[in-house]
């Protein structure tokens, strides 16, 4: 995981936490957002970095090569 800096790791937990909690749109239907973008923001700086990694390496530890 020594390849992605501190930042990219919050940013892409930011994008997850806001693809699930943020406002987003399913079959022409907009789904009303449950935390609003600072909210979230905020959760992504403050998670633990082990559980971004993690969250990180379920979608794409198996494409990691290291």
């Amino acid at each position: 995981m020594g390849r992605m800096s501190e930042k990219a790791l919050r940013d892409y937990a930011y994008k997850v936490l806001k693809s699930e909690y943020g406002e987003r749109e399913e079959k022409g239907v907009i789904i009303p957002a449950k935390y609003t973008d600072e909210e979230l923001a905020e959760f992504a700086q403050v998670m633990p970095q082990w559980q971004i990694e993690q969250m990180y390496d379920m979608i794409y530890g198996s494409e990691m090569v290291e």
